[in-house]
């Protein structure tokens, strides 16, 4: 048979003796029955009409397309596709058990106009899903689940005080009903960088892991297709400084989140006035793929001479390993593009104290998460006067000229 190490490799969750005097063929059977309801899921609210090719399709592309898929090169996610037309439910059930977790974070998805129900099914007991086995943790009571990898749940430092980040939020079914509409005002929040598959309820997930929220609202396409952006409003408007500190860079999805206060010196939002959704100048940079090479745009200007400019530069540095928890020995720096802009480079290995990068949101120790802290809290801030601008740079290699600044665009919704 071979041994436990193979046991766990190729059926994972099994006990080492598992399988003891089967064939291949008999133990690969054996696996796929035992794991069967584990691999599962009950699809609900199917639009009419739909086929089993049709559904079995779109669950496919949307688990490779949202990176939710754990072995897309392994063959597709999806393996088989079964539909009670007559009660408008479907069976789906899944190549490997990690896909069929992932998967419920669809929950809410729209297909053919119709909102899915997508839960695990009412035989389905956790106690034999063998993934917890694999992880070596207790079944939970429940699998609803935040989305998020780096959720900042605990205390945190944010601006020298301790901050508690309290535990998820209760079941969605217990949630308070929202105003789907977020007024303009000093304490209006931008979040972005969500897949345009994760659901509304996924979105809101993330954002009440800091706080109880006011109001929110995802904006959706012309086609009324979600974008990946959410705007909202915390109940607690001192919360708006922890949630662009903690949500800023941390991972849903392999995406980087960016959030953001609209437009912290605006007033209060007049009666009769339309409800303005922009993304933040300050958080289109950050919105792009995070590397450990960063352009910092606007620090210094044609005026400065050649004294200020090194200055300046110095100046970009120290503040950048400040704001990166990182040693300054481990980032380079020089002026590029004419001297209109400094450029920074992070190297792996200067983590100060040995530590994670210092918890809360990003709290890796790569060079490239260091890169993301100091873009996080560089982006947007003013110098002499003037908004400064925070850019990734592709690779070593792959250049593609001078980035500019982007901006955003604005809708307007009544």
């Amino acid at each position: 048979m071979g041994s436990g190490a193979d046991v766990n490799s190729k059926y994972p969750g099994m006990p080492p003796a598992w399988g003891v005097g089967m064939t291949e063929a008999q133990r690969d059977a054996a696996y796929a029955q035992h794991t069967r309801q584990s691999r599962r899921l009950y699809v609900g609210s199917l639009p009419k009409p739909v086929t089993d090719e049709a559904l079995h399709a779109f669950f496919n592309n949307a688990m490779v397309n949202s990176g939710a898929a754990i072995d897309p090169s392994g063959g597709p996610p999806v393996v088989n596709t079964t539909i009670t037309h007559e009660k408008g439910f479907a069976f789906i059930e899944f190549r490997r058990l990690e896909d069929a977790e992932s998967a419920l974070m669809f929950d809410g998805i729209v297909f053919n106009g119709s909102k899915l129900v997508i839960k695990r099914p009412k035989d389905y007991d956790a106690a034999r899903n063998p993934i917890w086995a694999m992880r070596g943790q207790a079944p939970p009571q429940d699998e609803v689940k935040l989305i998020g990898e780096e959720l900042p749940i605990g205390t945190i430092i944010v601006d020298g005080k301790e901050v508690k980040i309290p535990l998820p939020p209760p079941l969605p079914s217990e949630w308070p009903r929202l105003p789907r509409r977020t007024p303009n005002g000093p304490h209006k929040m931008y979040c972005g960088g969500f897949h345009p598959l994760h659901t509304d309820l996924q979105v809101r997930q993330v954002l009440q892991s800091v706080g109880e929220l006011k109001s929110f609202a995802v904006m959706p396409d012309e086609n009324g297709r979600p974008t990946g952006h959410a705007f909202f409003e915390y109940k607690d408007p001192r919360l708006s400084a922890v949630a662009e500190a903690v949500l800023t860079g941390i991972r849903v999805r392999n995406r980087r989140l960016v959030c953001r206060r609209m437009n912290p010196d605006a007033a209060p939002e007049k009666p009769g006035e339309s409800a303005t959704y922009v993304v933040p100048d300050a958080a289109w940079p950050l919105l792009e793929p995070a590397s450990a090479r960063l352009a910092v745009y606007m620090a210094i200007r044609e005026e400065h001479d050649a004294l200020a400019r090194q200055e300046i530069e110095e100046a970009v540095h120290a503040e950048a390993a400040r704001l990166a928890r990182w040693d300054p020995d481990f980032i380079s720096h020089k002026r590029v593009f004419d001297d209109a802009c400094v450029f920074l480079e992070f190297k792996d290995g200067g983590a100060l104290d040995g530590g994670d990068g210092g918890g809360g949101a990003c709290g890796g120790n790569t060079a490239e998460d260091a890169a993301v802290r100091c873009s996080s809290g560089m982006n947007g801030r003013t110098f002499e006067g003037r908004r400064i601008y925070v850019r990734y740079l592709p690779p070593e290699g792959e250049e593609d000229g001078e980035a500019e600044a982007g901006e955003g665009t604005v809708a307007v919704v009544s």
